[in-house]
């Protein structure tokens, strides 16, 4: 179980590299999203979430894919391909964020919550008028 979260953690690293080499909010996002899966494989593989005797993960049907789609957008935004799925990278940022608040409440600091769950609306906003404005239709 430990090679998951070193190969996560080696992952997320990859991300970071990325990201100081050619700054993109996608790559930054997925590396977010790989730092937080690596941690959660930790906290599995030390048993603070789960004993010995989970051997059926079925966490990870769920965030593998939110991953591998993160994962995807990160690598064509490094490689400058043209992005036509924004909304998976809205989608994506707004489960980012409500991890990150989770997190953050499940450790005593709910204002902290609040205030990323606001933000998290106010992006939602923001990006709602963008893509609804005539200036951005191509």
């Amino acid at each position: 179980m430990t090679a998951f979260a070193t190969v996560a953690g080696l992952i997320a690293a990859l991300h970071l590299v990325a990201m100081v080499q050619r700054p993109r909010a996608a790559v930054f996002l997925s590396g977010i999203l790989w730092a937080l899966y690596a941690y959660w494989e930790y906290l599995i593989a030390t048993g603070v979430l789960c004993d010995d005797k989970c051997n059926i993960r079925v966490d990870l049907v769920f965030i593998f894919p939110i991953l591998a789609l993160a994962t995807w957008c990160a690598w064509r935004s490094f490689m400058g391909r043209p992005g036509q799925l924004k909304i998976i990278g809205a989608v994506l940022g707004g489960v980012g964020v409500l991890a990150l608040g989770l997190y953050a409440e499940g450790h005593g600091y709910g204002l902290v919550f609040w205030a990323v769950v606001l933000a998290a609306v106010v992006i939602g906003l923001i990006y709602a008028k963008r893509s609804k404005s005539p200036a951005n239709r191509s």
